[in-house]
């Protein structure tokens, strides 16, 4: 079965994310530059899967038709396959009349001047998709500042592959305790992962694993780590935030990529923790679903199967976990307020969810723990009105730290 045939749990994800993040963001962006808004994706694959649902192609033209009365929109698709652009094409041409789009054949490195000379007045998001190594460090951290630079609004949803880096991690770990060369495969894709993480840095990791042992440090870990500081290093050196979500085939296995969206205004942040929680419940429901249609051996149903187990209920999943995200948030927030005072949830928002992002745990989970926290008399605020996230949070007057923890 090829990618295109059925979504996965994984692309269930992304295109989770893409639905509800990219109609807020036109409305909050484009309202800064007159309405005008331009969505690109870089790696836009055959625009939907054989049993017709929808690619990412599709998903972000119908987030483009519902905030069509108030903001124009062009999308821009960016396919380097020759047989998947036409195909992308032909679904493009038969499902999206009347909307706004540019189809490109080629590398999203080779068309990404043009692209921004298009966008040069308009709010710009860019989903970058691709199998393996993306786009160049040097190429999105220039994107990433021209834009800063010309105070245009651009969000950057990145894929990070996880999993070609702990590939190569785990042969280049090999290779080291053999003391051989790498392959010339091995180097050439070696160069590609330094065009895409930077030159030289990440090796190291893998090199030390190698020294210390094969019970020393798993590639797939380290290649988590990697993925995560890649991400703050491109945030800190462009003056973006980072949010990142690891995304799993299923609970017991390492992420095989990380989402990353790369942004410039706190509310982009908060928003996303939030469509993140509610992606993390797609998740749930698409790997559970795809191991209830397995049969196992003898031809018995896998087992999540309807009669094994009961199908997937969002509300009840919620009901069983909600109790733990909000003491998982309230404790990370009850920390952060002593070290900020006052303390502003949405400049903190990594470290407001902590362990429960991702999870399912959304905004209505932080302004729960903010509540118990005022109830318990440990900040001011008391979880409620529309800009909780924006509003400096303090310890009360009364609050004394070593009588409450006495």
């Amino acid at each position: 079965m090829s990618f295109f045939d059925a979504r996965r749990a994984p692309a269930v994800v992304k295109h989770g994310l893409l639905r509800r993040y990219c109609q807020p963001f036109a409305y909050k962006a484009g309202s800064r530059t007159g309405g005008r808004v331009t969505f690109l994706d870089g790696y836009a694959g055959a625009g939907c899967y054989e049993d017709d649902t929808p690619g990412s192609p599709l998903v972000l033209l119908e987030a483009a038709k519902r905030v069509s009365p108030s903001r124009d929109v062009e999308a821009v698709f960016i396919e380097e396959d020759p047989a998947t652009f036409s195909r992308l094409q032909e679904v493009l041409d038969t499902r999206c009349g009347g909307q706004k789009y540019l189809p490109l054949a080629g590398d999203v490195d080779e068309h990404l001047d043009f692209v921004l000379r298009m966008c040069h007045d308009r709010a710009l998001f860019a989903f970058l998709d691709p199998f393996g190594p993306a786009l160049s460090r040097h190429r999105l951290q220039d994107l990433l500042r021209r834009r800063a630079h010309e105070n245009l609004p651009t969000d950057v949803l990145l894929h990070v592959s996880v999993r070609s880096v702990w590939n190569f991690g785990s042969r280049l770990t090999k290779a080291k305790r053999e003391r051989r060369p790498l392959s010339r495969q091995d180097e050439a894709f070696a160069g590609r992962l330094d065009d895409f993480l930077g030159a030289g840095w990440w090796r190291s990791s893998f090199e030390e694993a190698a020294a210390a042992g094969p019970e020393e440090g798993k590639p797939a870990a380290i290649a988590l780590r990697l993925a995560e500081q890649y991400a703050e290093e491109v945030a800190r050196q462009t003056g973006y935030l980072a949010i990142s979500m690891p995304v799993r085939r299923r609970p017991q296995h390492a992420p095989i990529f990380v989402l990353t969206l790369f942004t410039r205004h706190p509310d982009g942040a908060w928003l996303f923790a939030d469509c993140v929680g509610h992606a993390g419940l797609d998740w749930e429901e698409a790997w559970r679903d795809a191991e209830a249609s397995k049969e196992g051996a003898n031809g018995q149903l896998g087992l999540f199967a309807p009669g094994n187990a009961s199908i997937f209920d969002r509300e009840d999943y919620e009901r069983n976990h909600s109790e733990k995200w909000i003491g998982i948030i309230r404790d990370n927030i009850d920390g952060l307020l002593e070290r900020f005072q006052p303390l502003i949830l949405q400049r903190h928002v990594v470290e407001v969810y902590g362990a429960t992002l991702g999870t399912g745990a959304r905004e209505t989970h932080v302004r729960k723990a903010v509540k118990r926290l005022h109830e318990d008399g440990l900040v001011d605020h008391d979880g409620k009105g529309r800009s909780m996230e924006r509003a400096e949070m303090f310890r009360p007057a009364r609050y004394d730290s070593s009588t409450l923890a006495g």
